[in-house]
């Protein structure tokens, strides 16, 4: 028997070797790369999306839904848009559309067990939204932000005009109730209001691109 000593090629095989593990890594530490940038940029817009459906919310919160408790809920109408929602400008300058005035008024003054037949439920904000607004952007495309209140619970249960759902206070102002029952000098206690409670879904997208989105569930009380 005869021992073959021959190591020709044993150097060629260790630099394929070490060759493809280097390759290895640098496709591991490109993948990484490019990873980081898509989950960055998917990120980026994301936040975007999500801060047009935070202003959007603040809007509808903080100045629509007040607007409309204070100029129709509570001189007992039943058209929002013309008594409360035409004056306030944003039709033009946001694009700002509401639902009808039955259903609208019924999803503030009713609990949602007596909502009409034609008021949607749905959590999908964008399927028949109470409130639609459009947020230019100074970049890009603009965002369409959707809201829509899907349930209603009111702490006062007397059907509207004579019962407005909720017992706070509809002037509109932001200040608190008069508490002279532990200040003052009245001999009674003022009677703490119990607000009604709405819960309510916003959906915020691109226009162009519908996967540039946020959705939000909100618990508010007024």
């Amino acid at each position: 028997m005869k021992l073959l000593a021959n190591q020709k090629g044993i150097a060629l095989i260790t630099a394929l070797l070490l060759t493809l593990i280097s390759l290895t890594i640098v496709m591991y530490l490109l993948f990484m790369i490019t990873s980081g940038v898509k989950l960055s940029g998917a990120n980026k817009r994301y936040k975007t999306a999500l801060e047009a459906s935070y202003g959007s919310t603040d809007l509808i919160i903080k100045e629509i839904i007040p607007a409309i408790f204070s100029k129709t809920i509570a001189v007992n109408a039943y058209t929002p848009w013309d008594n409360s929602l035409r004056d306030l400008g944003y039709s033009t300058s946001m694009d700002f559309t509401a639902n009808t005035d039955a259903c609208l008024l019924d999803k503030l003054t009713n609990p949602s067990s007596n909502w009409g037949p034609a008021c949607s439920k749905s959590p999908n904000a964008k399927e028949s939204p109470d409130f639609s607004i459009k947020l230019n952007s100074t970049s890009s495309d603009p965002f369409t932000v959707y809201t829509k209140i899907i349930d209603t619970i009111c702490s006062d249960k007397r059907a509207y005009p004579t019962g407005k759902c909720t017992g706070s206070d509809l002037s509109g102002y932001d200040q608190l109730d008069g508490g002279q029952g532990t200040t003052g000098g009245a001999a009674g206690i003022t009677v703490q209001s119990m607000p009604a409670t709405y819960r309510i879904e916003v959906q915020g997208e691109r226009t162009t691109n519908f996967s540039e989105r946020s959705k939000l569930s909100i618990l508010y009380a007024y």
